[in-house]
């Protein structure tokens, strides 16, 4: 089989299913794929718990209240299912990894059972984080920095792989094993560790009688059935589902099933290198259909992340047969879901990197692609061993992980450092409120020569950074307390060993990661200010001064010196120097810093929609950006700055010391499929792309939509619903963004 050009078709009874998929479910907003789930059934299976319990530990309650959310749940069973398992309905009251148990409706809209409830259900909220802000920083401060677009802490998501090979190579009766080897160890007085091994077992033993429950409803079925058909094909998944209810698999139609059974328990979040731990159960074309139905799972559900490609633990190329199969069946579909991320390195097969610009010249916006090279030794420079290093797997809106030994946080706060520009250079004051949050160092005319500027700005970043890790740190305690990622602590390595749950240092690794946003800015501000300021003189400060302060209306020819100043993102060593300079003042500031979990902080850039938003808040600064413009949703240059192509653009951005923002630092890259239309262009995206994560680039997701086609987009919807484009971190229909994301999108293109 060519591995690019043979394209990969569904069998008659896979088709079936993803006409079923389509039939039955509706795109939700722009993220999360179809996301097809039942409606509130009105069972109320945390409240019943913690009603029956009043005594015991939270903890335990919330392992049992998990249980019974899913046992309560009749299974679902679509006609010629390969694979089965359906979401919980959309109760009010369910557990999600990013808080615990959490509650849809705002804390006055809750029944009175909730309210009675409240404080054993919901041990800490987002008060705890904010009444904290507040003490150190004052009240209007603390709301200004919040929601006046310096800084977001506590994070929400909290994304993170499970070890899926330890299940399955163990299965559910091994790690519970493993559990109770663990629980006997330790002694009865450490009451914390018990209740913890307990919570654990009751998770795995009820996630083991849940499966039992499908095995059983399936046979049930298959009696019933007067298909010959539908009766063989029930009682194939009520045998699979029964022999992995407790035992490891031992084919791949019981590896896909286990896999998919503990991502609905997960979630539906991230399943890291799935061609590396199915690979072993792969015997050929006859697993592909089970393999595609695994897939489609993944896309009805919105999977965050699945992973492919990349080097092994000992370094050598791991690409196999089912990273074709998984990248040819995606390929088919041709869907935003499940987001996929390919890993590249000096020997990737050159097939394997063709056929993923084959995809981008179909149209298609994933995968991603990331470097082994920069996120290895960003990893090792952060104290992973060299084998859990290799392992690494994009995850969420291209986080980055090492699976089932890691919890890096995935965006345990965002900042602006636009917006610790604007106020350094306006007293320490928000210029929207007047709120003085940062520190008084002068305004733009004080600063009397440029390394005084520079030395206002580094005291700023680093007097506000320290309150902003203080707080990111307050909403890990939130997690901790609400035990959020309890599904996932028995899966990851030493959460059993060390008896401590993944949040409070279960870990092995245990990095914080903070998003960072507006450096490009920053940087091209405080570059026009050091060329036509300081040093050719062009400019004065008090001009400067009264024309950023108009927002520049009446002082257009000084926006028009700035707007011409050398921009981030041109291959400018001076403006890609300032670049690199203002990003790693800040990343080795955070590097200073610890997370509850224990160890230190990394950067990230991967803002969803989040440069637009911070840059709604962001006042003029001196590149010539207007109030409000966008700042940029990833790694790249500001939406607009760049006017070199392609090539410049990717070097500049090689150029920044992005192992220091291991956290997942990804690169906004246009490359209309108009250049991917002739051998000759792919193999020169190709050679372009590889050269870029060998050069020092960490992740690059692309957008292969036409300027025109966007544009037509816009006028008429209805006629450009398949027109996929990448927003910050997440691929998305274009006709399902906001008019504000279309313009950022398009304005990448129009520069």
């Amino acid at each position: 089989m060519n591995k690019v050009e043979e394209r990969y078709y569904f069998s008659e009874r896979t088709e079936k299913l993803r006409l079923d998929i389509l039939a039955r479910s509706d795109d939700d907003a722009i993220r999360n794929g179809k996301f097809t789930r039942k409606d509130d059934d009105g069972k109320t299976p945390f409240e019943d718990v913690f009603e029956r319990y009043p005594d015991d530990p939270y903890i335990i309650n919330l392992a049992r209240g998990i249980v019974e959310s899913w046992m309560v749940t009749e299974p679902i069973v679509f006609d010629r299912d390969i694979l089965v398992g359906f979401p919980r309905p959309d109760r009010c009251i369910h557990e999600h990894f990013s808080w615990g148990i959490t509650c849809d409706c705002e804390p006055e809209e809750r029944s009175e059972r909730v309210k009675k409830l409240a404080d054993r259900l919901f041990p800490l909220d987002a008060e705890h984080m904010d009444s904290e802000g507040r003490r150190i920083l004052g009240a209007a401060e603390y709301d200004t920095a919040r929601f006046g677009g310096l800084w977001w802490t506590g994070g929400y998501q909290g994304h993170t792989v499970p070890s899926y090979e330890k299940l399955m190579t163990m299965g559910v009766g091994g790690v519970v094993d493993q559990i109770d080897r663990y629980d006997a160890l330790t002694p009865a007085e450490d009451a914390k560790k018990k209740n913890f091994y307990e919570a654990c077992r009751i998770v795995m033993k009820g996630f083991s009688e849940w499966i039992k429950m499908h095995a059983d409803y399936t046979a049930s079925m298959a009696e019933k059935s007067d298909d010959p058909t539908a009766k063989r094909e029930l009682k194939a998944i009520s045998e699979n589902c029964r022999r992995i209810a407790w035992d490891a698999p031992t084919d791949m139609y019981g590896a896909a099933q286990l896999t998919w059974f503990y991502s609905l328990w997960d979630f539906v979040d991230c399943l890291g290198r799935t061609d590396r731990y199915l690979i072993r159960f792969y015997k050929g074309h006859e697993d592909d259909d089970i393999v595609a139905a695994l897939i489609m799972k993944f896309w009805e559900q919105g999977v965050h992340c699945l992973t492919v490609g990349g080097v092994d633990s000992n370094g050598e190329d791991s690409t196999n047969d089912l990273s074709y199969l998984i990248l040819q069946i995606l390929r088919t579909m041709h869907e935003i879901h499940p987001r996929m991320a390919v890993r590249i390195h000096e020997k990737t097969p050159a097939d394997l990197l063709s056929l993923v610009v084959t995809m981008w010249s179909e149209g298609m916006s994933d995968p991603t692609v990331v470097s082994d090279k920069t996120v290895i030794e960003g990893l090792e420079a952060l104290g992973a061993k060299p084998e859990d290093a290799r392992d690494y797997t994009a995850l969420g809106c291209q986080e980055i992980e090492i699976p089932g030994k890691s919890n890096f946080g995935c965006e345990d706060g965002s900042i602006n450092l636009a917006k610790i520009l604007e106020y350094t250079l306006n007293h320490g004051r928000d210029r929207f409120s007047g709120v003085k949050v940062g520190l008084d160092l002068g305004g733009i005319t004080d600063y009397k020569t440029f390394d005084e500027l520079w030395n206002a700005f580094e005291k700023q970043i680093k007097y506000l950074t320290e309150p902003f890790i203080y707080l990111c740190n307050r909403g890990v305690d939130i997690r901790v307390a609400n035990v959020a990622k309890l599904v996932k602590s028995p899966l990851t390595e030493a959460c059993i060993e060390r008896g401590l749950q993944l949040d409070e240092g279960g870990s092995i690794y245990n990095y914080g990661v903070i998003e960072t946003a507006g450096h490009g800015a920053a940087a091209d501000a405080l570059y026009a200010m050091k060329t036509l300021v300081y040093e050719q003189g062009k400019i004065s400060l008090e001009d400067l001064d009264a024309a950023i302060s108009a927002n520049y209306e009446g002082y257009e020819e000084i926006r028009r010196m700035l707007l011409g100043a050398p921009k981030f993102g041109n291959n400018d060593d001076g403006a890609d120097e300032m670049a690199c300079r203002v990003l790693g003042t800040f990343w080795d500031e955070i590097g200073k810093y610890k997370s509850v979990r224990g160890d230190s902080f990394t950067g990230a850039c991967s803002l969803l929609e989040g440069g637009i938003v911070y840059g709604s808040q962001t006042w003029a600064l001196p590149d010539g950006r207007h109030t409000g413009d966008p700042l940029g949703n990833t790694i790249g240059p500001r939406t607009g700055s760049d006017k070199n192509g392609l090539t410049a653009m990717l070097s500049s951005v090689a150029k920044l010391p992005l192992r220091k923002g291991v956290g997942g630092s990804s690169c906004n890259v246009m490359i209309p499929t108009t250049m991917m239309e002739t051998e000759e262009q792919k193999e020169n995206i190709c050679a372009l792309i590889k050269t870029f994560m060998m050069m020092g680039g960490q992740l690059a997701q692309i957008t292969t939509a036409t300027l025109e086609e966007m544009q037509a987009a816009q006028i008429h919807p209805e006629d450009h619903e398949d027109l996929i484009v990448r927003v910050g971190g997440f691929s998305a229909k274009f006709v399902c963004l906001g008019k504000e994301t279309q313009d950022e999108i398009i304005a990448r293109l129009s520069a």
